[in-house]
């Protein structure tokens, strides 16, 4: 041989598939051949062993395997083709499946991973996608992205193959998985859409780091996000509101929170990928509220582990979150011999979540479907509240306001109903006589006393009522629906409770402030507070 040697390439092959299905019959009936760029010797082996071989120097070889001489077993056998010359060999691989019976029509891919045509990913989470496919029968299976081959699996009837995305670019990619031999091929097409990374956008406030309120004594956190995404908001990690569906926008309202630092918090989720962003809110002062000052505003939370059997005894466990605010604003103002009238406002707000569910607030009644897991966040029963004079009780008298949202409030001495009486008059009335701005929703006051201050009279006999105290029934549900069956009702549900303070001209007097809120005769959240009064002056928590 002169010239140049160059290393061998078989340029064609017949059969010209890497998977042929055979029974044993038409494995010895089928006509090999190749086609060789250069000249070369051949070696063919079945199985790690050589069943044919031409040692002179060929550019066109045929064969038919040897029955008498060549071993093949049902199911996959490997044919392995060598040519050689001296500047070195190259091998082709053919896989023959030897089934029993005959298979002759073509391939067809009966399912796929994912079902839909049509899909999407978002950069950012685990950059992976995974791509499968199952056939009827045994072939050779590719998968390629824009026409260049990815992965290749021989001689199988599934395949999945995980691909990395990350350095793939925005925009929609066609991907293929083509199964193929010797009776034919069969052929699937996604059209993958690599979505843009979500991206939160501060739009109210458009700061990361804001400070109290607006001039309407709110708050109010709006974000929007540049793709679709399932939205969260949060603040101090409590969830406060989800969005039901992919959105591209959530916001918020609050009204008074406590003092101090806090963090709201913007979650978006897409496809696995989750980004966050966060405002630092700092609270120093309480927000104005028309001639209101707030006294106190505070939260508490608990862990409660909660169990609950169904009728068709399914137990569900769940670890719930018990919240439980509270928020006092009071109005003051001076009546004709010098002395002070307070109007205390105290607004009660509880909440049962699911935290690790991501469930925020839902009430619902005590009659659900077997199948809800979400049954045991259960709702509140009673609201208690004990208001009592600890210091210079003499220079002050408790009023109390009857609220149609919290029933039960009359003005009571050791649980007992005193000073009711004919002369009542309606809340607003009194409120306008006294300067107050009146508050909707309350309608009576007992107001004996204070007409009395009003007219400048003393009555020696008047009640002066020492103590508040009463328990009433949670009021629980506003907006209520029903879906499938179950109540549904938001759980931060607000109960107001008003009461009145006259306070003798200059004088210091205080009262305890004791509220409780019972989801059972065990489980309860409390506030307990000492308010004190100068008069003419605001009332501050001690």
């Amino acid at each position: 041989m002169g010239g140049v040697v160059t290393v061998p390439i078989i340029s064609s092959i017949e059969p010209a598939v890497d998977c042929i299905i055979d029974t044993v019959e038409s494995f010895f009936d089928r006509l090999f051949e190749i086609t060789i760029d250069v000249a070369s010797t051949v070696d063919v082996w079945l199985n790690d062993v050589v069943a044919f071989t031409v040692s002179t120097y060929e550019t066109f070889v045929s064969w038919f395997f040897d029955r008498a001489t060549t071993v093949v077993e049902t199911g996959e056998n490997i044919i392995r083709i060598v040519v050689a010359n001296a500047a070195g060999s190259t091998e082709r691989i053919i896989h023959a499946v030897i089934t029993e019976t005959p298979v002759t029509s073509a391939p067809e891919i009966t399912s796929t991973i994912p079902l839909e045509q049509s899909i999407s990913n978002v950069p950012g989470g685990s950059n992976t996608r995974t791509f499968g496919a199952t056939v009827d029968q045994s072939t050779t299976v590719i998968f390629s992205v824009e026409g260049q081959e990815k992965r290749r699996f021989n001689a199988v009837t599934n395949a999945a193959w995980e691909c990395d995305f990350s350095e793939y670019s925005a925009g929609t990619h066609s991907v293929v998985v083509t199964a193929s031999n010797s009776n034919g091929s069969d052929s699937f097409t996604w059209s993958w859409e690599i979505l843009e990374q979500p991206v939160i956008t501060f739009v109210t406030p458009s700061a990361d780091s804001v400070s109290n309120y607006d001039a309407e004594g709110k708050r109010v956190f709006q974000a929007s996000v540049n793709i679709p995404c399932l939205l969260e908001l949060y603040l101090n990690d409590r969830l406060l509101e989800k969005s039901s569906s992919e959105d591209t926008a959530i916001s918020h309202e609050f009204g008074t929170v406590p003092l101090g630092s806090h963090t709201i918090k913007v979650v978006a989720k897409k496809d696995g990928t989750t980004v966050e962003d966060f405002w630092d809110w700092n609270v120093t002062e309480y927000p104005p509220l028309g001639t209101q000052k707030v006294v106190l505003c505070k939260t508490f939370t608990k862990a409660t582990s909660r169990t609950h059997t169904d009728h068709y005894l399914v137990v569900t466990h769940a670890t719930l979150m018990t919240y439980l605010s509270e928020e006092l604003r009071s109005e003051k103002c001076q009546l004709p011999d010098g002395s002070w009238i307070y109007l205390f406002h105290l607004a009660v707000r509880g909440s049962i979540t699911d935290d690790e569910g991501g469930e925020p607030p839902i009430v619902r009644s005590a009659v659900a479907s077997h199948y809800d897991d979400r049954m045991y966040l259960s709702d509140f029963d009673i609201v208690q509240i004990d208001i009592e004079e600890t210091e210079n009780k003499d220079k002050q008298v408790l009023f109390s306001a009857f609220d149609p949202l919290c029933y039960g409030i009359f003005p009571l001495k050791d649980g007992e109903i005193r000073n009711i009486s004919d002369n009542t008059v309606a809340y607003d009335l009194v409120c306008s006589v006294l300067g107050i701005l009146p508050i909707p929703g309350c309608q009576l006051i007992s107001a004996a006393f204070v007409f009395s201050r009003l007219c400048g009279l003393c009555l020696a006999d008047t009640t002066r009522i020492e103590r508040i105290y009463e328990s009433f029934a949670y009021e629980e549900h506003e907006d209520v629906r029903e879906t499938s069956g179950v109540i549904f009702g938001p759980c931060d549900v607000t109960n107001y409770i008003r009461w009145i303070v006259w306070v003798n001209k200059d004088q210091t007097i205080r009262f305890n402030l004791n509220v409780k809120l019972f989801e059972n005769a065990d489980d309860f959240m409390e506030l307990n507070e000492e308010i004190s009064i100068d008069s003419s002056q605001d009332p501050i928590a001690l």
